[in-house]
């Protein structure tokens, strides 16, 4: 949980990072070209205003300048290259002796830096002379500057955020889940104690009235001694499912392999026809279903089908066996005809020690754990399970695993 509570907080500092940096930055180049789309409109004016008035060009441009109130430098470049300042702004001109780039400014506005960088637009007037009209770029790119400092600052600030709440929202989860932990912690211990109870309180009377000599009669010692180890198989087949389920639990990764299903449910189907003769046991098993995970578990589980079986039917209902392969899993299911479950508990979710049927497991020597173990297994495996009516009558349980 660790693990995913800090691959998470990774993750969303990354999403915020990346953002925070696209929006921020998308914002930040559109106000740098709105800056620069405002110098050259006012370039523009002054050589839209100088195009009008050819005769009077450089009076037009002053003009202009003035009236407009617009922060540019004026130049007059002769044909021999020779430039003449006409009128000075807060722009430190270097001045543009190369005519081959005053020629390029009669196209459009032009960023150059010589070496000053500045902005700067051409226009012809009479007798080969040209006007340079430039304009500094320095406030734009204090603002630009000024700009990335504050996405940087907003960036950060949105990843303090994204860190704050990532491990405000984790704590409270992991608290809850801490709690839930603890109540099926607190739940699985109370049904355990209660299983392990009644088999304890027999060993424990049938040895005082076999230590006190109570029973006389060698038929009634044979009796008490009978029941005595049924009830020590019972725990320890309890005991078993306890620690498998806790093994099942743990987070540690098991090695998975590919498997012969069909090989492994045709072995658990054979034993079950040869002890169950009575039952009429039809089976549809192909050849060629394989999947990956633990041949171990996978083994335990379709025993727990079975075993399920045995224990909560009658011995001559019907059973169904059929294992397919469903695009990429296999699909096992077994069917019974026997009582199933109720109706309430089709479809609902299975826990610790949880029994459909509070009574049916302690008369017929169950634990309660069998669906359990079987949903831990199919859980190991990322597969699936349903519980629904048989059409034979009783509990179909389908199970699918991926190949």
């Amino acid at each position: 949980m660790k693990k995913s509570g800090s691959k998470f907080a990774v993750i969303s500092i990354i999403v915020t990072t990346v953002l925070s940096t696209l929006i921020g930055g998308y914002a930040t180049l559109a106000a740098r070209s709105a800056d620069l789309a405002q110098i050259d409109q006012s370039l523009q004016k002054v050589v839209t205003r100088v195009n009008a008035f050819p005769s009077e060009a450089i009076s037009a441009a002053i003009l202009t300048i003035e009236d407009e109130s617009l922060d540019l430098t004026l130049s007059l470049v002769t044909q021999e290259g020779e430039e003449t300042i006409i009128n000075e702004s807060h722009l430190i001109y270097p001045g543009i002796t190369d005519l081959a780039l005053v020629r390029k400014g009669l196209a459009g506005a032009l960023t150059t830096a010589r070496p000053t960088e500045f902005r700067f637009q051409s226009a012809a007037i009479a007798g080969g002379d040209y006007l340079v009209i430039a304009s500094s770029l320095d406030k734009l790119n204090d603002n630009f500057i000024s700009n990335l400092k504050n996405l940087g600052i907003f960036t950060a600030g949105a990843d303090a955020l994204a860190i704050f709440f990532s491990i405000y929202f984790l704590r409270r989860h992991n608290r809850g889940l801490d709690a839930q932990a603890l109540q099926r912690m607190q739940r699985f211990l109370g049904d355990a104690s209660h299983e392990l109870r009644t088999p304890l309180t027999v060993i424990k009377g049938y040895n005082e009235m076999l230590s006190k000599g109570q029973f006389t009669q060698v038929s009634d010692q044979s009796r008490a001694f009978s029941r005595v180890s049924s009830e020590i198989e019972r725990m320890e087949s309890l005991i078993h499912d306890l620690l498998l389920l806790a093994e099942l639990g743990e987070s540690k990764p098991v090695n998975f392999a590919e498997v012969d299903f069909d090989e492994l449910v045709k072995a658990h189907l054979n034993d079950f026809q040869v002890l169950n003769t009575s039952r009429t046991v039809t089976t549809a098993i192909p050849d060629d279903c394989f999947v990956q995970g633990s041949r171990d578990h996978l083994s335990r589980l379709i025993q727990n089908c079975l075993s399920n079986i045995l224990r909560h039917t009658p011995s001559d209902a019907p059973v169904s066996v059929s294992l397919r392969n469903v695009g990429k899993r296999a699909e096992l299911r077994v069917e019974d005809g026997g009582p199933g479950l109720p109706d309430s508990a089709y479809g609902s979710e299975i826990k610790f020690m949880n029994r459909f049927d509070p009574s049916r497991s302690r008369e017929s020597g169950g634990s309660g754990l069998g669906l359990s173990i079987i949903a831990a297994i199919v859980q190991e495996h990322s597969g699936e399970l349903e519980l629904s009516k048989s059409q034979l009558g009783g509990l179909a349980v389908t199970i699918r695993i991926p190949n």
